[in-house]
């Protein structure tokens, strides 16, 4: 019996998966910086602010480059680790055969 393999999936292509972090980025920055920072002030846990001063703003802009930067670590690290894992196996594959 002769099985056909099934094509490999298209590889996403590099500017949408950087696309979908950064909105991931923008989502859980808003959450924090608004959400979160509303429902802390309503539960009288955080002193609101006086007005014309409102730090959430600031919140947001920290959050989403904390976000942006620890995305863009981890994949730097997985990248490494990843490289360094396929020359190990072409180490194996290339290393000289001993009975």
């Amino acid at each position: 019996m002769d099985f056909e393999s099934a094509p490999a999936p298209p590889r996403p292509r590099t500017i949408t998966v950087l696309g979908l972090l950064a909105f991931v980025a923008l989502v859980f920055s808003y959450i924090v910086a608004y959400a979160m920072v509303n429902a802390l002030v309503s539960a009288e846990m955080m002193k609101p602010w006086p007005s014309g001063s409102d730090p959430r703003l600031k919140y947001f802009a920290f959050t989403f480059v904390g976000l942006m930067v620890t995305f863009v670590l981890f994949g730097a690290l997985a990248r490494f680790v990843s490289k360094r894992q396929l020359k190990k196996i072409d180490d194996i594959e290339n290393a000289p055969e001993t009975v």
